[in-house]
This record gives C-alpha cells, sequence and structure tokens, in this order.
C-alpha cells in the first residue's frame, strides 16, 4: 500500500554529484579536451537527474492515486495541484533567465524564442540536426516538461494492474526510439528526443512502483554487488580503448548508464550508502549544492560569457585553465545561491499552500 514519502537525505546529496558530473563534462573536458576524462560518463549527470525525477514524481503520483481510488480526493484537484506545484519549482527561474537572454539580445536568443519558451528545445535540436551553442543544455529541462504533461494522466487514469507492464515498456520505447534516431537523418535525437529519454524516466519510475507494491522484490535487487558488476561491465564496454567504439558508445551509452543510476537511486532512496560514501552524499557541501541544483543547471552554460564580459577584467588577468574553471565554478554557486534565497524558496514557500 502507498505511503508517504519520507525525506530522504541521500538523495539530495545524489543531485551534487549530477551537478559536479555536468561541472565536469562543460567545464573541465572542454578546457582540457582529456580522452580518458571523455570517455568517463560525465557528461550523464543529466541522466540521474531523470532517474531521480522519476522516481520522486511517480512516488507522488502513486499516492495520490490511491487517495483518489479512496475518494479521499479527486482527479481534477490533484491534476491541479501536480500542475501549479511544478509550475511554482519549475517557471519562476527558467523565465526569468529566458527574459535577462532576451533583454540583452544574448547570441542570437530571438532566432529560439518559440522553443525556449514553449519547452521544445529539445525537438528544435533534434529535428534541426544541431546544437543552440551554451542554451543547448536546456533541452534536458524540456524534455522534464513533456513528461510531466503526460505522465499525471497515465497515472490516474491506467488502472494499477496495467501500470506496472507501461513503466516496463518504457525503457524498451527508449531503446526503439534511440536506434530508430540513430539511423535516421536527425541522430542527435538519440539523446534528446523524449521518447529516448525514457529509459532514466522509467527506470526511476520502476524504483518508485517496486518500492511501494513490491518491497521485497525492492530490496531483494537493489543491492551493491549489481551495481560494482554493473559498473565493471561499463568500464569494460565503454571506456577501455580495446573494447569500446563510437557507434556503440552514442547508441547504448545513455541507457547503460541510466541502468546503473537505477541502482544508485534505489540505494540512495532506502538511505543505504554506508562509510565514506554516506559521509560525502550526507555532508552539509553536498546537500546545500544539491539543493540549489535547480538554479545552477539553469546557470551554468552562460557564467562563461558572462565572466568574460563582465567579472574578467576586475579580477586579476590570468591564462591558467585551472583558475578560469575555479572562477566559474565560484560564480556558478554563487549566481545559484543567490537565485535559490530570492526566487526560488519564496516560491517553494507558496507549495504549502496547496493542499
Amino acid at each position: 500500500m502507498p505511503n508517504k514519502l519520507k525525506y530522504i537525505i541521500q538523495i539530495d546529496g545524489l543531485r551534487c554529484f549530477a551537478v559536479i558530473g555536468v561541472f565536469i563534462s562543460h567545464y573541465i573536458i572542454v578546457e582540457f579536451d582529456n580522452e580518458i576524462l571523455k570517455r568517463i560518463p560525465f557528461g550523464t549527470g543529466v541522466n540521474l537527474f531523470f532517474v531521480i525525477s522519476g522516481y520522486l514524481i511517480t512516488y507522488i503520483l502513486l499516492n495520490k492515486k490511491k487517495e483518489i481510488e479512496d475518494k479521499t480526493t479527486s482527479v481534477l484537484k490533484e491534476l491541479k495541484n501536480f500542475f501549479l506545484k511544478r509550475t511554482l519549482r519549475i517557471f519562476p527561474l527558467y523565465y526569468m533567465v529566458i527574459a535577462l537572454l532576451f533583454f540583452f539580445n544574448y547570441n542570437e536568443i530571438k532566432d529560439y524564442a518559440i522553443y525556449l519558451i514553449t519547452y521544445t528545445t529539445n525537438m528544435y535540436i533534434t529535428f534541426h540536426n544541431g546544437y543552440i551553442d551554451n542554451k543547448t543544455h536546456l533541452w534536458s529541462l524540456a524534455v522534464e516538461e513533456q513528461f510531466y504533461l503526460i505522465w499525471p494522466f497515465i497515472i490516474f487514469f491506467i488502472k494499477r494492474k496495467y501500470l506496472f507492464s507501461i513503466i516496463l515498456f518504457m525503457p524498451v520505447l527508449s531503446l526503439v526510439s534511440k536506434c530508430y534516431f540513430f539511423n535516421s537523418n536527425f541522430p542527435i535525437g538519440v539523446n534528446a528526443f523524449l521518447f529516448c529519454c525514457f529509459d532514466s524516466l522509467g527506470f526511476g519510475a520502476l524504483l518508485a512502483y517496486l518500492q511501494l507494491y513490491n518491497v521485497s522484490f525492492f530490496e531483494s535487487i537493489i543491492n551493491k554487488k549489481f551495481l560494482i558488476i554493473l559498473v565493471l561491465c561499463y568500464l569494460a564496454v565503454f571506456v577501455f580503448p580495446n573494447f569500446s567504439n563510437q557507434q556503440t558508445n552514442s547508441l547504448f551509452n545513455n541507457f547503460f548508464t541510466s541502468l546503473i543510476y537505477f541502482f544508485v537511486v534505489g540505494l540512495a532512496a532506502q538511505n543505504k550508502f554506508t562509510g565514506v560514501i554516506k559521509y560525502m552524499l550526507e555532508n552539509k557541501v553536498a546537500l546545500y549544492i544539491g539543493k540549489i541544483s535547480y538554479g545552477i543547471y539553469i546557470i551554468h552554460n552562460f557564467v562563461k560569457a558572462l565572466f568574460f564580459n563582465f567579472f574578467a577584467r576586475k579580477l586579476p588577468p590570468t591564462s591558467d585553465q585551472g583558475v578560469r574553471i575555479f572562477y566559474w565554478i565560484a560564480l556558478t554557486l554563487l549566481l545559484a545561491s543567490i537565485s535559490w534565497y530570492l526566487i526560488e524558496k519564496p516560491f517553494l514557500k507558496l507549495k504549502k499552500n496547496i493542499k
């Protein structure tokens, strides 16, 4: 029987590690162009975010579905509450950043106006088969928003006995979609199209379903041994040059890392990491970075331009790559902190009034 989601401290810590992966992928690897670093899946921090999101959202919705079945609430009310809460969490900072970009006419922003405003940048990237410079990262927010638009209706209107099959089908649909786009004229869709991201979102949803409705099976499969085996397999197939190839990496890398994150998030959902990893996930710095991770993700790709146009001239001149990266990370954390206290947190307080 569903029960309310308890505070899971290690999930917040995982968000910090997803952010670190984003920093390494978009700051360090770009600057140092290291071949070994490129093979390690730092860029799949987005997949970790997707698994976490699929897990938390599905867990919440399944509990609401039980309340609807018990007639203690209604579908209409819960749909309204869900979308209102998501709006308060996601829209304020996102549209404020977009508005600022338009105000300063930043980097041909008007060419992508309709896609940015409607959360469809992933569609633009897919079917134009090209990236949109440092606005490209917003594709993942588009995927999440599109997922939020359909998932509550599936959870609330499909009978529970069919939900498990639908959730299991999501990673399958993802693989089929990836194969289609990989062999089409739009190969970027392998990562950016909504259905192609159903592996990570679906694995997250599967965690929630199993934890609520099949606890014994959930606890039996979510263990560290399976995680270690998967990580070793990933290293052998995708990282070591003797075995890895570009075609395999492009098509299956994200699927495999999403499967790894299925076990990582599953362990964190039970606060089962211990020792050094427990400390890394639960220390105050990790929890704080996890808390402001949404702001970090939205802002981080614009920080380089902001740094060179406004801050670099006021700091000691340097050509050292490491120093520049330190400045970028520090500035990102500062702006995300300001965003948290001035924009995100006040709107989050409004969520408490929604019942």
